[in-house]
């Protein structure tokens, strides 16, 4: 079979990762750049004929969705960059989709209903989804400009806009020029400061972050290469969320804790948090320095598993406390949810930005005794098929 084949398709329902499945001769399609519901052709990007499944883009619509609209970023549509896969679709339409996903996820991978919603943050109806990014990042092409990966293939082209980003980034990031192949990162600040850097360059500049969580001002400082929450009120969403979250929990553990967001918010309302992050690099971290001025806080600089296995082994318990964690894509995995369960937290709050590594550790810690009692969604990456999630589990 030709990859440039073009079949008629049929489109159904949204699945994790910004694709429609289809069905094409009994094979499932993972088709992108459609919508459900919609007749369209498709330019069949991999799978063989031996294949179990098949992908493809949507190339020609013949029947659209009422929900269709134009791409605000055509850069990322058929053929395109990766980074907006979700543009075609009218901004209510894609939570909807979001919603459908993470309704999927618990359903089919920890056999629960996710009785949440997904919430819009504050101001991105009116700018329709675009200008949110406080953070992005591109590859310099082989004349030094920002460039990113066409989807599904390591060929990079140059980008010549970025409207997720703010518009100082996305200027920033456009006007920026480095050595082929070098990574360009564009960070604004909460105080509106630009700051570029680039890869082989290290950690050299620092950011001053602002999150009013409550009625408090909380102040951070991290390196621009540091994780942060990339949209402009995804900070206060989170640590006003998780907080809502612990009830009266006064000791909390918290895992995968980065520059320390949500360990200083927690912090701030007088509990002790003990805040563990496996740090890259030298020096003292962003997360200490953000926990420094708060008494009632410590930090453990290892690995989130063996860290939890030594607590345990020292008798560590969180009966009448709380563990929050954090973790990357991929989720906490079953030895990391054991040695969770292994301390006995009477709460637990887990903020995930995948869905169905979500609902596996679910389904783990259903296995340890620990039950939903609620989730919410909010969606933080308009225009992609991303979706932050915050789940509470008690024993």
């Amino acid at each position: 079979m030709s990859a440039a084949q073009v079949v008629t398709l049929r489109v159904g329902a949204p699945a994790h990762g910004g694709h429609c499945v289809a069905r094409h001769e009994g094979r499932a399609v993972f088709v992108r750049h459609a919508l459900p519901g919609e007749l369209v052709e498709a330019e069949i990007t991999s799978g063989g004929a031996d294949a179990r499944f098949w992908t493809a883009d949507a190339v020609r619509i013949l029947e659209a969705s009422d929900d269709r609209v134009v791409h605000p970023w055509p850069e990322a549509g058929p053929g395109g960059v990766g980074g907006a896969e979700l543009g075609h679709v009218a901004l209510p339409a894609q939570r909807e989709w979001k919603l459908a996903v993470v309704r999927e996820a618990f359903e089919r991978f920890a056999k629960m209903s996710f009785d949440g919603q997904v919430h819009a943050a504050p101001g991105d109806d009116e700018r329709g989804g675009l200008a949110y990014r406080t953070r992005v990042s591109a590859l310099a092409d082989d004349q030094g400009r920002a460039a990113m990966t066409v989807y599904g293939t390591k060929e990079r082209k140059r980008i010549s806009a970025m409207p997720l980003a703010l518009p100082a980034a996305e200027e920033a990031l456009l006007a920026a020029k480095a050595k082929p192949g070098t990574r360009i990162e564009v960070a604004v600040s909460s105080d509106g400061r630009v700051h570029v850097a680039w890869a082989d360059q290290g950690d050299r500049s620092a950011v001053i972050e602002r999150v009013t969580v409550g009625d408090r001002d909380l102040e951070f400082r991290v390196r621009s290469t540091d994780f942060w929450q990339v949209h402009r009120k995804a900070p206060s969403i989170l640590t006003e969320a998780v907080n809502a979250r612990l009830g009266d929990a006064d000791r909390v553990l918290d895992l995968y804790a980065g520059a320390g967001l949500l360990s200083v918010a927690m912090a701030s309302q007088g509990r002790m948090v003990t805040a563990v992050e496996l740090h890259a690099g030298k020096g003292r971290s962003s997360l200490s320095v953000n926990l420094a001025p708060y008494e009632t806080s410590m930090e453990i600089a290892g690995d989130t598993r063996r860290t939890l296995e030594a607590m345990a082994k020292d008798g560590v318990l969180f009966h009448d406390g709380a563990i929050v964690l954090d973790p990357p894509r991929a989720g906490a995995k079953a030895a990391t949810v054991a040695a969770i369960a292994a301390l006995e937290p009477g709460r637990i709050v887990y903020v995930a930005c995948d869905p169905v590594a979500l609902a596996r550790d679910a389904a783990l810690l259903a296995e340890r005794g620990y039950s939903l009692e609620s989730a919410d969604a909010w969606d933080l990456f308009p225009m992609t098929h991303h979706v932050e999630t915050i789940a509470t589990f008690t024993r």
